[in-house]
């Protein structure tokens, strides 16, 4: 899984920086934001996410982003909390004036913390998101599906995020 990441890791600095990119004048992106996830293996959690995104050309960004998502509804003596890390291809569909559609998808990671029972391994994702042009910034909310693969089942997690794009 380590290997993944690394790999994933110097794929986006090398297309980030790349000249093509640069050329076009588009400049990587930041986001961040607040997450509600719904997981199979831990329930109902809320938490915060970021995301550092390029362009590799109109169409098609990469993207590596982060969260961290604590599972607290029960109090904090039966709370958890998960780390997911994901490296993921986003592919812009036609736009509006001001709202962009895109569908994403990649791979990650469903990393418990501390003392749990929640259930570990990699993620594929697949999901859909629209970003809305502000001012300077923008708007986005986006709905990212992750299949968890677990050592002994596959369980599902149903994250809906919403944030800023700088």
């Amino acid at each position: 899984m380590r290997n993944v990441f690394l790999f994933a890791a110097a794929l986006f600095l090398l297309l980030a920086f790349s000249n093509p990119v640069n050329a076009q004048g588009v400049n990587p992106r930041i986001g961040i934001g607040v997450n509600s996830m719904l997981s199979t293996s831990d329930g109902l959690g809320i938490g915060f996410r970021g995301r550092a995104s390029a362009p590799v050309n109109a169409d098609v960004s990469i993207a590596l982003d982060a969260g961290f998502t604590g599972f607290i509804l029960g109090g904090r003596d039966d709370a958890s909390y998960i780390f997911d890390p994901q490296a993921s291809a986003i592919v812009n569909l036609p736009r509006t004036s001001t709202e962009l559609s895109y569908l994403m998808f990649g791979l990650g990671a469903y990393v418990p913390m501390g003392e749990t029972t929640s259930r570990s391994g990699p993620t594929i994702h697949f999901g859909y998101g629209r970003v809305r042009v502000l001012q300077e910034t923008s708007l986005f909310y986006e709905f990212n599906p992750a299949l968890i693969i677990a050592q002994d089942r596959v369980h599902l997690a149903l994250p809906v995020r919403i944030g800023i794009i700088f």
